[in-house]
């Protein structure tokens, strides 16, 4: 059995990596800057000239990511790495399950509750 088994199944993966996809979209409409900007971010429709200005969009808001919304698309692209590696799910520091709570409410999350508290006190 994986880490991830006890506290992130194979039907939990899909719920995260919905949760994960819908933190990166929620950052990047944060940060783009007009309305035409939102608007290509939408689902496209099924015509390529309007999916690869879709891309082009993405790709120029992410490129103006900077200080804390660049750490926070760093940590999702980190989770969904670990997610996909059969790591997520499990405190970096114990090793123990992260109770799903906690992952449901913050999905790039690499620790479980009493970690983060040991170290965000310097310990």
């Amino acid at each position: 059995m994986s880490p991830t088994a006890a506290s992130v199944t194979e039907g939990r993966q899909a719920e995260f990596r919905k949760r994960l996809a819908a933190a990166r979209l929620r950052l990047v409409r944060a940060v783009a800057a007009t309305d035409a900007e939102r608007q290509a971010l939408d689902p496209p429709d099924e015509h390529d000239r309007a999916r690869d200005a879709a891309a082009g969009t993405l790709v120029a808001l992410l490129e103006r990511l900077e200080g804390r919304e660049r750490h926070e698309l760093d940590e999702i692209d980190a989770a969904q790495a670990r997610l996909e590696a059969g790591l997520f799910g499990v405190c970096e520091a114990c090793h123990h399950p992260i109770p799903l709570a906690r992952l449901r409410a913050m999905p790039a999350t690499r620790h479980c509750a009493i970690c983060q508290a040991r170290i965000e006190a310097g310990r």
